[in-house]
């Protein structure tokens, strides 16, 4: 019996997702005897309990010792940097406060430089941390409680958008009562997968829009045997894939839930009443030997162990891929260049198609990526709390402006650390900008979605420079798709909400490193009962353990 038909979401994250989309499995284990519950995170906040104070400005001005991580592809201007821009100096004008760099990295080496920071305790005011490194931070005792700080002088704007995820991410970073972080609450929504295809090549060989996975079989086969794209060569792939397997987009995340099979995500076996791992399940067993055959076939590329984001937009942009699992921004950058290189190409986006009569559903993780922390140390704990307002005003509140996500081009939201878009941001922009077309009323339109309004418009209006933003906003845009599986109840979050336990905290590289190694030797080729001996040895490797931990944290979440 497939998995997706023997799990549901647990009640407590059921409701929480519900909430704010409104407004590695191994052995059994048995649950801890009496786990304690959890303590209650901060309740929240309103314009009658925060403190007067809280609106305040520094005078005189303090300073604020960050480290920051550089996004890929940032750029300023001149004169501009990450402690010195549009943002740093707004926060210094209206709340007193002065950035003072300890340093700055590219975003790819920034965890490995805090980390050794963190192991000298030689840590700044301010930064942001992964869950793993929030759980070591706590645990060394180096993190300022926030308890007091968020009850006084966080804005009850901002309160709400750090609460939008039903409170998940505010509860996570909660420890024995007390608020550690700031979570970086953000639509976890987006990052659900979906189906890109070359609609155009469907046309061309008169293939219907794909419903099923059977349908996409025959796509891919079609589009890698019948040049799809009539040039008389035999240069496509059915379907493009990259090495980084377990991404979003170019990665197999989307296939393995066609199949109701969850990489790096826990789900609830209703037969046993526990937590399993949904990368050991036998849906994935099922999904890596149909990647097999289509790889023997042909229909993936030989190359795709090798090839990286960069690679993989460049075969896009040269007509080479035909189909492609991603998310509802691809157009933004990964999809744009076939349409700029290629005037007929057309791309479309589909809900996941199933591999049998259950729907697909789209795996998402409503934990934080991120959280944003203090030093204990630190004179000023509070301010981490203004720096969060200041963020939410500028792109939500009553003072709310576009400059602050982008300014004559540049990318002025990639220049501030503590932040967050809450859980609804794009889609409800959608929804918003959709009714502003029918009706031609933009007044009820903040500046980021006049700004996205504009666009749509633009391209409706024949300006085909737009299209990338028009397929996300607009009337036949990606957000459809998304809104198709809200509307549906069909996003699945990972059942563990929890911060790492210790064993993942000890043993997360090791099997994730043993879980995508043979993934990718079985796509090549492997034979397909190697999956069997990956499960045991995962299961000895820390699996089993991870396991109990999961479902002890489980059983205590229903107390």
């Amino acid at each position: 019996m497939q998995l997706v038909k023997r799990m549901s979401v647990m009640l407590t994250v059921t409701l929480a997702l519900a909430a704010a989309l409104s407004g590695c499995g191994g052995g059994e284990s048995k649950p801890a005897a009496d786990p304690a519950p959890p303590a209650p995170a901060p309740a929240p906040v309103s314009k009658e309990n925060q403190d007067p104070n809280a609106k305040s400005k520094y005078d005189p001005p303090i300073k604020v010792r960050m480290v920051l991580s550089q996004a890929v592809n940032t750029t300023f201007p001149e004169g501009d940097s990450m402690s010195n821009n549009l943002w740093t100096r707004t926060l210094l004008e209206e709340d007193g406060i002065q950035i003072e760099d300890v340093w700055t990295v590219d975003e790819s080496q920034y965890n490995e430089k805090l980390n050794v920071a963190i192991a000298s305790g030689d840590l700044p005011d301010v930064f942001q941390v992964t869950p793993t490194q929030l759980q070591q931070l706590v645990d060394a005792d180096q993190l300022a409680d926030l308890t007091e700080a968020y009850k006084n002088s966080i804005s009850p704007l901002a309160d709400e958008k750090l609460r939008e995820d039903g409170g998940v991410g505010i509860e996570s970073a909660t420890f024995d009562g007390k608020l550690m972080a700031l979570p970086y609450t953000t639509a976890a929504m987006d990052g659900a997968m979906m189906l890109w295809v070359r609609k155009d090549w469907l046309d061309n060989l008169g293939l219907p829009e794909p419903k099923t996975m059977d349908d996409v079989f025959k796509i891919s086969s079609a589009f890698t045997k019948q040049d799809p794209d009539k040039n008389g060569k035999n240069d496509t792939f059915g379907i493009g894939f990259r090495k980084d397997i377990f991404s979003g987009f170019g990665g197999m995340t989307g296939f393995f839930n066609s199949f109701h099979a969850y990489k790096n995500m826990w789900v609830l076996d209703e037969s046993t009443g526990q937590l399993v791992h949904g990368g050991v399940q036998p849906e994935m067993k099922a999904a890596l030997a149909k990647l097999q055959e289509m790889y023997k076939a042909g229909e993936i590329d030989k190359e795709f162990t090798v090839k990286g984001t960069p690679q993989i937009q460049e075969d896009l942009a040269a007509g080479r891929i035909g189909m492609i699992f991603g998310g509802m921004a691809e157009p933004l950058s990964n999809l744009n260049k076939s349409v700029q290189n290629d005037p007929n190409a057309v791309w479309e986006c589909y809900p996941l198609p199933s591999i049998d009569g259950e729907t697909a559903r789209p795996q998402i993780s409503s934990m934080p990526p991120v959280y944003f922390v203090v030093n204990k140390n630190s004179k000023n704990p509070e301010a981490i709390m203004k720096m969060m307002n200041l963020w939410v005003e500028k792109w939500f509140g009553e003072t709310a402006d576009g400059k602050f996500d982008y300014d004559n081009g540049f990318p002025t939201h990639k220049y501030y650390t503590v932040r967050t878009y809450g859980a609804r941001k794009n889609l409800d922009n959608y929804l918003m900008i959709g009714e502003a077309l029918k009706t031609g009323d933009t007044s009820k339109l903040n500046p980021g979605q006049l700004g996205n309004y504009n666009q749509v418009k633009q391209y409706l209006d024949g300006d085909k420079s737009m299209w990338n933003y028009a397929k996300i906003f607009g009337p036949e845009g990606s957000l459809g798709v998304l809104n198709h599986y809200v509307n549906e109840g069909l996003l699945l979050p990972d059942a563990y909400q929890g911060i790492p336990t210790s064993t993942m905290v000890k043993r997360n590289s090791t099997v994730g490193d043993l879980m995508q190694q043979t993934y990718m030797n079985i796509v090549q080729g492997e034979p397909i009962d190697s999956f069997d001996a990956f499960v045991e040895n995962w299961k000895k490797l820390g699996g089993d353990e991870i396991t109990k931990e999961v479902n002890d944290w489980y059983a205590s979440q229903k107390k």
